[in-house]
């Protein structure tokens, strides 16, 4: 398996915020397979030792983080439980964060992370994120739900 280099993903994603463009083509890209065909999804695939790759979760995650405005601090699962301002609510209702940790499909969850980045403002950790959706599996749904409940 990989060995995920917080490193790649954060200088890959530095600089993506300086290529608009590359930037954009991504944030239209529809699901992972649309991601594959694009030039920065292989300029971080290129990063990677190639027979180690998940090509599939990685296009994933070079998708979702074009989605990502401002890489801020946290787990992800804590910033969905952070209450909105004025109110006792999470960001992410439990009810949709359940409907999180029930997707199987790697499309499905491409999708769903969308409208969290989207509903956290765009304010994501990047390296958790990334993290999060590559190892997208038992294992990473319960570490989710340890830190959204914590």
């Amino acid at each position: 398996m990989i060995n995920f280099d917080v490193d790649i993903i954060l200088r890959w994603y530095s600089e993506l915020e300086r290529d608009k463009g590359e930037r954009a083509q991504l944030r239209r890209a529809h699901n992972p397979a649309e991601v594959v065909f694009l030039p920065a999804y292989y300029h971080l695939y290129g990063k990677f030792d190639a027979s180690n790759v998940n090509k599939e979760a990685l296009a994933c995650v070079a998708g979702l983080c074009a989605h990502v405005k401002e890489n801020r601090g946290g787990k992800i699962a804590e910033q969905m439980a952070e209450c909105k301002v004025g109110s006792k609510n999470p960001k992410i209702s439990s009810l949709r964060f359940r409907k999180l940790l029930a997707i199987k499909d790697r499309e499905d969850l491409y999708h769903a992370m969308i409208r969290i980045i989207r509903q956290l403002g765009g304010a994501v950790n990047v390296v958790d994120l990334a993290k999060t959706v590559y190892w997208w599996n038992e294992k990473t749904k319960k570490e989710l739900a340890y830190a959204y409940y914590a």
